[in-house]
């Protein structure tokens, strides 16, 4: 087998953080190059960051391999891990191991692979970190001469470092066949995706495929990495196997899905084993493409192709800002939250809900147009909205009078869509006003608890 030095895709020059400004708008200087480069999915990226084949082997059959890890084992001019780097190493192989059947433990006395962490001095200047493939003899390095990597940390430079080095510890190889420094993605990028939006095997920054992560890097597999690791392991369906929200109010128990400020960043692939579960960007002021449909990329929190949802992943509800935003549903029973601002909504397949809790959410200036409202399938739940404002039921009338409630159900037949408004407060205007393409019908509105409806 020929032994590769595989170095990290990143240069000691270009470290940045979270709270690092946004990359500059505009067009790329590789944008021409973009556009001439063949365009991967999600398997054919897969297959190019494995092409190698090279795994652990799951020796005694029982599914999972299992792979040693070490942090003592140090050579002449090496030196230990710190706590910091220890705990943020942990987290990075969590983040493997939850997507696929991989398993990190530390001395473990029968291992499939083994894996050890050490800072270096010998490894070469402009290099971050060095490892081996699987079945090679080699330590996770690295590079002590840059201080930065004391200190690993969600989304910065030392954090990614390690997530590529055990990517490439456990198999992965980079998107294309490059390696060390001076590497550029007019010259080097085999295809359109090979950025870090998509891997972050990937050499190339997120500006080179069109997108915008505000300077950070991502600290746990991409789109195309889970793709590619669980062709190699398998995937992973015990990991989140219930309800789970990911953005704001997240109990995935990760770090890279946890949002608590308006300025946190947003910056992950969506890896779920199954329940009913949430992508939850509520707290964003800007306006968002939210895309609940598996392999797409979603515009969030101000940036661009920042958030994904994993092949053969569903998530079934999404919950937007007060920005203007665009929210697509899948193939699943959705349930979209627009919140405040004009947001437009696309249910797509299944039967969906619609949710308004507060008149806020859509109103006379700046009202939600729902693209594709199926009458009978889906609905509009408002239940929440009457009872903040005191209304036990529904007045359908032509005309306002003054009465809270009174509500206004309107279809152009000639444009296919349809007016539904509602005075909430008893002053003969119009609260809440959503337009929808496709009839609205009374029965589509949720306005109490189930079967406890009501209508004059």
């Amino acid at each position: 087998m020929v032994i590769l030095n595989i170095s990290s895709s990143t240069q000691h020059p270009q470290y940045a953080g979270a709270s690092l400004p946004q990359e500059p708008e505009g067009e790329n200087p590789s944008t021409a190059a973009r556009h001439t480069k063949p365009s991967y999915t999600v398997l054919q990226a897969a297959q190019q960051i494995t092409r190698n084949d090279l795994r652990w082997s799951d020796r005694n059959g029982d599914g999972v391999t299992q792979i040693c890890v070490s942090f003592d084992k140090l050579a002449p001019g090496e030196t230990a891990f710190n706590t910091v780097q220890k705990h943020q190493a942990r987290l990075v192989m969590q983040s493997w191991a939850d997507v696929a059947n991989v398993t990190f433990q530390e001395g473990i006395a029968e291992p499939e692979g083994l894996l050890a962490f050490a800072n270096s001095q010998n490894v070469e200047d402009g290099i971050a970190g060095w490892t081996m493939l699987p079945g090679q003899v080699g330590k996770v390095l690295v590079n002590s001469k840059y201080k930065e990597h004391a200190a690993p940390a969600l989304h910065n430079n030392p954090r990614g470092t390690l997530l590529h080095e055990v990517g490439h510890r456990i198999g992965l190889l980079h998107p294309g066949d490059y390696d060390g420094v001076g590497m550029n993605y007019r010259d080097h990028a085999e295809y359109a995706q090979d950025t870090e939006s998509y891997s972050v095997m990937s050499y190339f920054r997120a500006a080179e495929s069109g997108h915008n992560i505000a300077g950070c890097r991502p600290s746990a597999p991409m789109r195309d990495d889970i793709a590619a690791v669980q062709r190699l392991y398998g995937s992973n369906y015990q990991t989140r196997n219930t309800d789970t929200t990911y953005g704001f109010n997240s109990n995935a128990g990760r770090d890279y899905y946890q949002l608590d400020r308006p300025r946190d960043v947003a910056l992950f692939c969506v890896w779920d084993g199954g329940g009913v579960d949430t992508l939850d960007f509520s707290k964003y002021k800007q306006n968002q493409l939210i895309n609940l449909r598996a392999e797409e990329l979603s515009n969030v929190g101000g940036l661009e192709g920042n958030v994904s949802i994993a092949r053969g992943v569903t998530v079934e509800n999404a919950i937007g800002g007060s920005g203007n935003d665009v929210i697509i549903g899948n193939h699943a029973d959705n349930v979209i939250k627009g919140g405040a601002g004009a947001d437009h909504l696309r249910g797509a397949e299944g039967a969906d809900t619609f949710v308004y809790d507060d008149a806020n959410d859509s109103t006379l200036s700046a009202p939600d147009f729902i693209v594709d409202f199926v009458s009978g399938s889906d609905k509009i739940d408002i239940s929440t909205l009457l009872s903040k404002a005191g209304i036990d039921k529904l007045t359908f009338v032509r005309q306002l009078s003054g009465k809270a409630g009174e509500t206004f159900l309107d279809y152009n037949r000639s444009k296919n869509q349809s007016t539904l408004a509602i005075d909430l407060t008893g002053k003969g205007r119009f609260d809440f006003f959503v337009r929808s393409h496709g009839p609205i019908n009374p029965p589509d509105l949720i306005t109490k608890a189930a079967g406890a409806q009501h209508y004059t």
